[in-house]
């Protein structure tokens, strides 16, 4: 072989050496630039988490959703206000969230927190305010407690058959995986709100297990696309699929095909023949304020599956966590059903939420359960855009994201008092402690970027657990706190024991 043929031969080898000494040299430069000359320099917190988001995605990715405590623990170390990763503040301080989560102002979302999800079609993943107004605009209509009461039917209807499905195992040993049951029950309800599509999951025979494993692997894969952006682009190459453990990516292309598939059909629909049967895409394509490009296909079909993915997961795991700590004190749940049959005698007919949510003690209870079910748990930051923002002696630059955690507001022992402990009486003091509780109550965040379903989750929330624990006595089966409290933060509350799910025996069928 000649030395040219070599020399050819060697090419690429020295192209590639070269490029990667290149790249390395670039992100070292990187780094040193975000950590002695970017603005966030002078916050204090971990060197290796100010220069670069894989000391983020070590707790996780590899240590699976613990980046949560980590920066609890940061705070412990540096103070109040730390820099988690190179361009995100973190604060430790109940006062300042209604400063930062804010229905005030101008204020934009970070691309790292959304683009695992979303490339920026959806309200949840537009990252402008003003866009953001736009689109939300069209949505918060839908969404109001007005259009639930109106439609309240449909989430009664399926609240029944789930309890007749339940009932039917009543004795026979059977454990039930209910966060599995509330799934079918929270995506039956939300698919008819929203794509006008009866799924029927909870008609079918079983529960949907497998959508534990679906919303916490959606967790999964966000964190690992925060820490290594790129995967973005290649999440469908053969690989990534199994790296991440779960079935996620297949699931995700049959929502994005059925979701455009029903948006197509719509956007066929002439308006006329459908206005008797409102539903979410069918309220934006008839939005006089919405261009056509807000009207398209591919924007329909992520409005839908963020709608579907957001208010599945965090409904279900929240009736869950109530059910768990109702079924396992006693005298709580005496005292619950007394007062929910105080306006429904009979849970075969079921009586308007907006009764329901008028009974102090039931809505303790629920305060709890979302309290400590969270509702979602991933942080999500917000940064202004035109202005700075202070935290005590600290200046926040211009568009700096800045975030607080749900969970860190939630077990806060200075503002509850133990804050691992299920008790509803915390939220029936007087109306001063009622209103500092509520201060610091933030299961649906606040501000212009609030839950948009958190009037529907109320309803399901209401319906659903009246109908559970007047219909049925049940036992919680080889469950402890282990498969309830939070231990890892994927998207939603994963607690240590998620694999096998909160299981729960029907003992007994009440009759009236």
């Amino acid at each position: 072989m000649s030395s040219t043929d070599s020399e050819i031969q060697g090419s690429p080898r020295r192209v590639l050496l070269v490029l990667s000494c290149l790249w390395i040299v670039l992100y070292v430069v990187k780094v040193i630039y975000r950590l002695y000359l970017h603005p966030l320099a002078k916050f204090p917190g971990p060197k290796l988490a100010a220069g670069t988001f894989l000391y983020e995605g070590y707790y996780d990715v590899v240590k699976r959703g613990k980046y949560v405590h980590r920066i609890e623990e940061m705070h412990s170390q540096y103070g109040p206000i730390i820099r988690i990763n190179p361009q995100e503040l973190h604060v430790y301080d109940p006062t300042f969230f209604d400063s930062v989560y804010s229905s005030s102002g101008k204020w934009a979302k970070p691309p790292y927190i959304v683009r695992s999800m979303d490339p920026g079609f959806s309200a949840f993943g537009t990252l402008d305010h003003d866009h953001h107004r736009l689109r939300r605009g069209a949505l918060n209509r839908f969404f109001s407690k007005q259009k639930v009461n109106a439609l309240q039917h449909v989430v009664q209807d399926l609240a029944n058959k789930l309890c007749e499905k339940l009932e039917s195992y009543c004795n026979t040993g059977t454990p039930i995986d209910f966060e599995g049951a509330f799934g079918d029950f929270t995506l039956d309800a939300i698919a008819e709100y929203t794509i006008d599509s009866k799924l029927g999951l909870v008609d079918r025979e079983g529960f949907t297990s497998d959508l534990r494993k679906t919303f916490r692997g959606l967790g999964e894969f966000g964190h690992l696309v925060k820490a290594l952006p790129w995967l973005m682009t290649a999440k469908l190459l053969p690989g990534i699929e199994s790296f991440i453990r779960v079935n996620v990516v297949k699931v995700l292309l049959d929502w994005d095909d059925t979701c455009l598939s029903i948006a197509n059909h719509l956007l066929r629909t002439n308006p006329d023949e459908t206005k008797e049967h409102p539903t979410v895409l069918r309220e934006i394509i008839a939005d006089p304020d919405l261009g056509p490009s807000e009207k398209t296909p591919k924007r329909l079909m992520f409005e839908a599956k963020t709608i579907l993915n957001a208010g599945t997961g965090t409904v279900s795991w929240t009736l869950t966590t109530a059910l768990w700590y109702l079924t396992t004190n006693t005298d709580i749940l005496a005292r619950l059903r007394a007062e929910i049959l105080t306006v429904m005698p009979d849970p075969r007919q079921p009586v308007q939420f907006q009764e329901l949510e008028q009974l102090p003690y039931f809505t303790a209870v629920l305060k709890e359960s979302l309290r400590l079910g969270f509702g979602a748990t991933m942080r999500s930051a917000r940064a202004a855009p035109d202005r700075v923002l202070q935290y005590k002696d600290w200046t926040i630059p211009q568009n700096t994201p800045v975030s607080l955690s749900i969970s860190h507001m939630h077990h806060n022992p200075d503002v509850f008092p133990d804050p691992l402990r299920f008790d509803p009486e915390r939220w029936l003091g007087d109306m001063e402690e009622r209103h500092r509780l509520e201060r610091f109550f933030v299961p649906f965040s606040r501000g212009t970027r609030n839950c948009l379903g958190s009037n529907l989750a109320w309803a399901e929330l209401y319906i659903m657990i009246s109908q559970c624990v007047l219909r049925m006595d049940l036992e919680p089966f080889q469950t402890t706190l282990e498969h309830i409290e939070m231990y890892s933060d994927m998207i939603v509350s994963e607690p240590k024991r998620w694999k096998e799910g909160p299981r729960f025996l029907v003992k007994n069928v009440v009759a009236y």
